[in-house]
């Protein structure tokens, strides 16, 4: 089967322009010895399956960040036929250098050129055929929120040639370059290009070029690389970026041109004043305001209060439980309805109590990641990041931590030292709640005062803030320079937003459905040894003594470790039976918040900075919660507050 890459920049619309094309049939997974996700999907070109692969979106293709080694591994085991390059328009300057690096593997490319309209709010204008002329390959417009130019895209694929991007070097370097090339075998392809990344600075990627070159262990190549170094002062990547950004420069200039904006549109505007530090902090607060009663009061009170009392009580629960009572095996019947059955703990957990928000809070948050609104708030927050060791970029990792701890663990490898990395996963360890745990939160807090809610991120907030001070002053590294592209600001895509929701709704339901029914088995089994008693009677001092919380406490923080959500639910069960007062659930949500995430980001912790760092951290978490969680026990019972 024929096999086309999808490629370009973050940012571009090329993760929307792959489901455009391919629509079904995709398929997810992780590129070997990585977590950079390949999205694989087949459709149809001129009558025949032909596979599409979406790969990492990169902004170069020679360092060692591991979107960009993903992408030059599939760029050249995949063998594609076809490149399809999506570029925003608006940036096309930037945009035409990555062509310039992407020609160099000889493939046939399509040049994509999505967000058009916004770049005509801007005042750009493209000259199509003439862009086309001189790249030699096709060209086409696109705005994939709208599904305009998908169909010309398809037709144009069978249309593709290898572009043309005459960079021009010099003689030494050009012949060092020949000489390298005629070193390879004919039978290989996209020798320019692995001659440019023999000559890459990070010693991984050039070995792995010279290897794929077929010139391991050639003396000769080394002996180039060298003689090409001294040929400089400056690192041969820079040299060649330079190249090709003055190809692209000069082939922008030639086939583009502006035309006058005669008044800052509305959206600009608003789009000027999220950044503001006044206006934006107004901005957010508005923004802050509408998620708590959008998710924390519409969908954690009336949704699932509807989900939980009547489709889950009486609708589902009442039929299913007198059919279950007709087993004659009260060991079977307790295993499906009893407190830990896989009803009552596995199903009505994960569709009934954690879903409605999940679908409610990745409805929201897809409307302000669709506005162009993050980049901004990054830009607002910088300097309050920066007095924690931090900088704007780490909105990104912190962001996706409220979707999933562990993806955003991931997430902080765009963050450029080890200081900055390590101190993002502390702080994402300590008080940063997935979605699917922080919706059974919001269902709780929903049942207490605006000032028990206040109270407890005050607190979570205050303790991050001091925690990033301490850790920035002990990691005494620069922090890195933070430079980020700043989109329009835009009128969300409903039928985007909608694709995004269902697309993660359903993946959570996928993996965590299976996750809530072994749970329920476990701690129904626990039950029936009496380890959970056991458990409860040895954590007692703490729990009861120190935090002032009841016993079966201790089964909601070891869910917790194992599935975060999981834990939350029971936390959930102690509410509706009303063994807890409004100041122990105060501390019951403040220990949950930050007590330590799930098994699966302590092991990716562990393997993104060993164990050393992720067992230090995970004690200092667990440290953390226990003590901040006894403190405001002790606070709250001395004043006699009350919620």
């Amino acid at each position: 089967m024929k096999k086309i890459l999808i490629a370009g920049m973050p940012g571009v619309g090329k993760s929307t322009i792959f489901r455009l094309l391919v629509k079904t049939r995709t398929t997810s997974s992780n590129y070997p010895g990585t977590k950079i996700s390949v999205e694989r999907g087949i459709f149809k070109v001129d009558g025949d399956d032909v596979e599409l692969i979406d790969i990492p979106g990169t902004y170069g293709l020679t360092h060692l960040y591991v979107n960009e080694v993903v992408a030059r591994k599939i760029l050249i085991e995949e063998k594609p036929e076809v490149i399809i390059q999506v570029a925003d328009t608006k940036n096309l300057k930037r945009m035409l250098a990555f062509t310039g690096q992407l020609a160099e593997f000889e493939i046939p490319l399509v040049l994509v050129l999505n967000m058009v309209d916004e770049a005509d709010q801007m005042g750009l204008k493209v000259k199509r055929h003439i862009l086309e002329e001189k790249l030699g390959t096709i060209v086409i417009e696109t705005i994939a929120t709208d599904s305009v130019g998908i169909a010309a895209l398809h037709s144009a694929i069978l249309k593709a040639k290898v572009p043309q991007f005459p960079v021009k070097l010099t003689p030494a370097l050009t012949e060092i370059n020949s000489s390298l090339e005629e070193m390879m075998s004919d039978e290989i392809k996209s020798r320019k290009a692995l001659v440019s990344l023999c000559l890459a600075d990070a010693s991984e990627t050039s070995e792995w070029a010279i290897e794929q070159g077929g010139m391991k262990g050639d003396k000769t190549v080394a002996a180039h690389r060298e003689k090409a170094r001294l040929l400089f002062h400056r690192p041969l990547d820079r040299v060649l970026a330079e190249a090709r950004e003055y190809v692209a420069n000069k082939i922008f200039h030639e086939s583009t041109f502006m035309t006058p904006v005669r008044s800052t549109p509305l959206m600009e505007k608003i789009g000027d004043y999220a950044r503001g530090p006044v206006s934006g902090a107004v901005i957010l607060l508005i923004v802050m305001i509408a998620l708590y009663y959008i998710v924390g009061k519409f969908a954690a009170s009336f949704v699932v209060d509807f989900m939980m009392n009547v489709f889950f009580g009486e609708i589902i629960g009442t039929p299913l439980n007198a059919m279950v009572e007709l087993i004659p095996y009260p060991f079977i019947r307790e295993m499906i309805m009893g407190k830990y059955g896989l009803f009552t703990m596995g199903l009505v957990p994960s569709l009934g109590l954690v879903l409605p928000i999940l679908i409610a809070f990745y409805f929201t948050f897809g409307f302000i990641e669709d506005s162009g609104y993050i980049s901004r708030l990054s830009i607002l927050l910088d300097r309050l990041f920066k007095k924690i060791g931090l900088n704007g970029k780490a909105l990104l990792p912190i962001m996706l931590g409220f979707s999933c701890v562990s993806m955003a663990t991931i997430a902080t490898r765009v963050l450029e030292t080890r200081k900055e990395r390590l101190i993002a996963i502390f702080l994402l360890s300590l008080g940063i709640p997935c979605t699917a745990k922080l919706s059974i939160i919001l269902v709780i807090m929903a049942k207490v005062s605006f000032g028990a809610f206040l109270t407890v991120f005050g607190v979570i907030f205050s303790l991050m803030i001091i925690s990033g001070l301490i850790l920035s002053k002990m990691l005494p590294t620069d922090t890195s320079q933070f430079i980020m592209d700043v989109p329009p600001i835009r009128i969300p895509s409903l039928r985007n937003v909608i694709k995004q929701t269902y697309h993660r709704s359903t993946n959570f339901v996928k993996e965590a459905l299976p996750l809530f029914f072994a749970g329920a088995i476990s701690l129904f089994v626990l039950d029936k040894i009496g380890f959970l008693a056991l458990l409860e009677r040895g954590m007692s001092p703490v729990i009861v003594g120190f935090l002032g919380l009841p016993e079966r406490f201790a089964e909601s923080l070891i869910m917790g470790f194992i599935r975060g959500e999981a834990g939350v639910a029971i936390l959930q069960q102690l509410v509706d039976v009303g063994t807890m007062n409004s100041r122990q659930l105060v501390v019951a949500m403040i220990v949950t918040i930050l007590f330590i995430p799930c098994v699966t980001n302590f092991l990716l912790v562990i393997k993104e900075h060993g164990s050393k760092a992720a067992f230090a951290i995970i004690a200092t978490v667990s440290a953390c919660a226990i003590l901040t969680g006894g403190a405001v026990n002790h606070i709250l019972n001395y004043f006699n507050i009350v919620y």
